[in-house]
């Protein structure tokens, strides 16, 4: 596995403001949220108190407020604000929900884990739209030998979670999230000149030809 890299995790039209959403990445449960200012954040799933899903709960400003009890974690540092069972008493700075490194770029929100720099110096800000996104039950090996076969270049700062095909008028750029051990989210962005139709069909056959040739080989 690769380690101490930016992961493409959702496009960032998904995640509106005050959205929040559950989303995996090599099976780890994240919650992604924007604040009201337009903050994106990327969490563990998991509220400190009794471990449930942040994603059920709700944006209020620029904090995350659990569903079950209601605390309320700050944006930025994930810190506990407030806990309206005892709303006189200050949360210790250690009750915190875990946060991980996040940015956005190229129309992207992408993951860091733990500690990564501040921004990776081989991103390149680059204009994109929002073309569509499929779930295939693949490993990531198989979705890129499917894409070198079916012509794209791999941009190899990015650990080959990241496509390109320059032929034509399409201007395609494809994404990969690992979602699972044998799942695959592919995320599909073309420079705005580009019609975003174009891409369903391409997504279709990508699902159908590499579910059927793991169908074929079990």
């Amino acid at each position: 596995m690769i380690t101490g890299q930016w992961i493409p995790l959702v496009p960032s039209i998904l995640i509106e403001t005050g959205e929040v959403e559950q989303v995996l990445v090599r099976g780890k449960d994240v919650a992604v949220w924007r604040s009201m200012q337009g903050h994106v954040q990327i969490w563990e799933n998991r509220c400190p108190h009794r471990s449930v899903r942040l994603s059920l709960g709700q944006v209020q400003g620029e904090s995350l407020v659990c569903a079950y009890h209601g605390w309320q974690f700050a944006a930025e540092d994930g810190h506990c604000q407030r806990i309206p069972a005892q709303p006189e008493q200050r949360a210790p700075k250690s009750l915190c929900a875990r946060s991980y490194a996040v940015m956005e770029n190229s129309g992207l929100i992408w993951y860091g884990e733990d500690a990564l720099p501040d921004i990776d110096p081989s991103f390149e800000e680059i204009q994109l739209v929002y073309a569509g996104s499929v779930t295939i039950s693949v490993t990531l090996p198989q979705v890129q030998d499917y894409l070198l076969e079916a012509g794209l270049t791999e941009c190899a700062m990015h650990n080959g979670l990241s496509w390109r095909d320059d032929a034509a008028d399409r201007r395609l750029r494809i994404y990969l999230t690992p979602t699972q051990t044998n799942v695959v989210t592919v995320h599909a962005m073309l420079l705005q000149s580009a019609k975003p139709t174009q891409c369903y069909p391409l997504l279709r056959q990508m699902r159908e030809n590499l579910e059927s040739e793991k169908l074929s080989h079990a």
